[in-house]
């Protein structure tokens, strides 16, 4: 028989020697693979970082220049529209020069003004209409136990603004709708029909009557003759009134018309700016129309 054991025993104790080996170097390999994925990471993550950097420096750079050329561009825009502006205004001023602007003042606005001018004390209310040269004029008003309204119809005959500004009217048609405080129907009705005759019988005759009481805490108004009224427009407070800017004002920014007005459409961008075109503005006429009046306006020559 052979001896084979020592053999098999040799054998067997090289082959762990062996795969350690194998082990071992696989084990080298895959660190050193790990490391250079490590070192390449590493380095990746610089570039990246240096690439960042380098793109906020930039970024910032650009930034800051895009703000710079904003600001500019910001600063030329401004020159360029108060430059505008100016033009805009120019051009407005020497129109009204050679022209007048007609402004549109609503029978509402007017009604607001005479209510806060007249006296309470015998008056209650007044109601104003506008019409083609034409106004409607309702008062109510108490005296003693009666309570009265008196309606009045008017054609206007002249209208004045210069150094004196005035409104001639004639009286067409009038009506007096009288009741006693307190009373019943039929007493109502017995004094609508006496003050209904007794003022188309007064009303008939040229001398003061009636009416002159109904209307004398009304300021600015006095009779003329048969029929005919004179109104003081500064007495009676409607200059001050028409004169008043606001609503000027107001009205020019409203406008949806450029073409009434050169540069309007520039000088509505800044409510300033029209406050100085309607500061240099004067009454060159008024007008009674429906609903409302037409004052017209211009400027002067300095």
């Amino acid at each position: 028989m052979f001896d084979i054991m020592p053999a098999d025993i040799e054998s067997s104790d090289e082959k762990p020697s062996l795969s350690r080996r194998l082990i071992n170097k696989t084990l080298q390999h895959a660190q050193d693979a790990v490391e250079f994925a490590s070192d390449t990471s590493r380095n990746i993550a610089g570039v990246a970082d240096a690439a960042l950097d380098a793109l906020d420096q930039v970024t910032h750079h650009t930034k800051r220049g895009v703000e710079g050329m904003r600001n500019t561009v910001r600063d030329m825009v401004s020159e360029t529209s108060e430059a505008a502006r100016q033009v805009a205004l120019a051009m407005a001023r020497a129109s009204l020069g050679k022209s007048s602007l007609t402004l549109y003042l609503p029978e509402m606005l007017l009604n607001n003004q005479i209510r806060k001018r007249m006296d309470r004390s015998e008056i209650d209310d007044i109601k104003i209409e506008c019409g083609n040269d034409r106004f409607h004029i309702e008062l109510d008003g108490h005296y003693r136990r009666f309570l009265y309204r008196l309606s009045l119809e008017f054609n206007v005959l002249e209208c004045r603004i210069g150094q004196e500004k005035y409104l001639r009217l004639c009286q067409v048609d009038e009506h007096l709708d009288l009741q006693i405080r307190h009373g019943g129907t039929l007493t109502n009705w017995a004094a609508r029909r006496v003050g209904n005759i007794s003022f188309e019988v007064i009303n008939s005759l040229p001398i003061p009557f009636l009416i002159n009481h109904l209307i004398r805490d009304v300021p600015g108004i006095q009779k003329e003759g048969h029929r005919l009224w004179y109104i003081d427009l500064e007495e009676a407070g409607f200059i001050d009134f028409i004169n008043n800017r606001s609503w000027m004002v107001d009205k020019l920014l409203s406008l949806t018309d450029f073409s009434i007005l050169p540069g309007l459409n520039i000088l509505q961008e800044s409510r300033e700016l029209v406050q100085q075109l309607v500061d240099q503005f004067e009454i060159r006429g008024l007008r009674v129309q429906s609903g409302r009046l037409e004052v017209q306006v211009g400027i002067g020559s300095e």
